[in-house]
C-alpha cells in the first residue's frame, strides 16, 4: 500500500514552485537535507523519480508533470474537506442548558453527565431540575437547550424525541397495607383509596384519565413535590402513591411495598430538543454521548 503524507505533498509543490530545493527549503523554513530526505523517500514510495536533479534548475520529469496535476487536485480537495468540517466542529467553548426532571441519580446520568464533560472540555453544562411540565415550558421557551422528561404527550411537531430509558409505573404502599396481599394491582383498586401524589407530574394526569375511564375521581388528600416526602408519608400508612418504578432505587429501605399494575403503563424516559435545533453540533454531540453510555 502506497504512504503519502499532505507534508510530502506540499514539499513536492514547493519545489516546483521555486524550481529547486534549495529557495524551497528556506521557504518552508527547514533544511535542505530534510527537504530532500522527503522528496526522495515519495519518489520511493511512489517508484518513480519526479525531479530531474541533472541541471542547475530543478525541473519535473514526464512522471512529475503527471503527478503535479494530482497533487494540486488533492491539495485543493484536503482544504476543501477542512473548511467543510469547520462547521461541524465543537472546539468553540459552549454552553448546554439542560433542564431534566428529578432523575439524575435514578437512572446513572451524573456519571453520564461527568464522562460527557472529560470528553468535552469545551462544552459547559448547566442543569436545571423542575416538573415535567416546567422543563417542557422551559424547552419551547428557548431557555434551555435540552429537556430530560417523561414521555407523556409529547407534541412530535414540536421537538425531536430520543428515547433514553424504559419504566413503568407502580403502586408503592405500606409494608402493611391489604394490598400487599395482591399480585397485582388495577386502577379500579383505587377508588376507596387515599393518593399522595403530585399534582405536576405526567404520573397525576395518567392516574386522573385510568380513573376517569372507570368512572371515578382518585381521592388526593396530598399534593407534594418531594418523593421523599412522599414515601415517607405512605411508609406511615398515610395513603398510597403511584410513582416510576426506578424512582424508588435510593428508597428501598423506606417502609414501603411496591406493587405493579395489572395493565403495565410504560413511562419512559426521554431526551427532548426543540425541532428547530437538529443541526447544532453540541445537542448531537451530547444526545450520541448519551445514547451511547446511558442505561436501558
Amino acid at each position: 500500500m502506497i504512504v503519502i503524507t499532505i507534508e510530502q505533498i506540499q514539499y513536492f509543490l514547493a519545489v516546483k514552485k521555486y524550481n529547486g530545493f534549495s529557495p524551497a527549503a528556506h521557504e518552508l523554513c527547514i533544511s535542505q537535507s530534510s527537504l530532500s530526505k522527503q522528496i526522495k523517500s515519495l519518489e520511493t514510495e511512489l517508484d518513480t523519480i519526479l525531479f530531474d536533479r541533472t541541471s542547475r534548475i530543478t525541473k519535473l520529469t514526464c512522471a512529475g508533470e503527471d503527478f503535479y496535476v494530482y497533487a494540486l487536485k488533492f491539495l485543493d480537495d484536503y482544504n476543501k474537506i477542512i473548511q467543510g468540517m469547520k462547521k461541524h466542529s465543537i472546539s468553540k467553548k459552549t454552553t448546554l442548558n439542560i433542564g431534566t426532571i428529578a432523575v439524575i441519580s435514578q437512572y446513572g446520568l451524573a456519571s453520564v453527565l461527568a464522562s460527557f464533560k472529560s470528553k468535552y472540555t469545551n462544552i459547559d453544562i448547566n442543569i436545571f431540575e423542575e416538573e415535567n411540565e416546567a422543563v417542557l415550558s422551559m424547552l419551547k421557551n428557548s431557555e434551555i437547550n435540552l429537556a430530560i422528561v417523561r414521555d407523556f404527550n409529547l407534541e412530535k411537531k414540536l421537538f425531536n424525541i430520543t428515547h433514553i430509558a424504559d419504566d413503568e409505573l407502580v403502586v408503592v404502599t405500606s409494608n402493611d397495607h391489604p394490598f400487599t396481599k395482591k399480585k397485582y394491582i388495577s386502577f379500579g383498586d383505587l377508588k376507596h383509596e387515599d393518593l399522595i401524589i403530585c399534582s405536576k407530574s405526567g404520573v397525576y394526569d395518567i392516574c386522573l384519565d385510568e380513573c376517569s375511564k372507570l368512572g371515578f375521581t382518585p381521592n388526593v388528600i396530598y399534593n407534594i413535590n418531594k418523593i421523599e416526602t412522599i414515601l415517607g408519608l405512605v411508609s406511615e400508612g398515610l395513603g398510597i402513591t403511584l410513582i416510576v418504578n426506578n424512582v424508588l432505587k435510593p428508597f428501598s429501605s423506606h417502609n414501603i411495598a411496591v406493587h405493579p399494575l395489572k395493565d403495565p403503563i410504560n413511562s419512559n424516559l426521554a431526551l427532548v430538543s426543540n425541532i428547530n435545533t437538529s443541526k447544532s453540533k453540541e445537542i448531537n454531540a451530547f444526545r450520541e454521548f448519551l445514547l451511547k453510555n446511558s442505561q436501558k
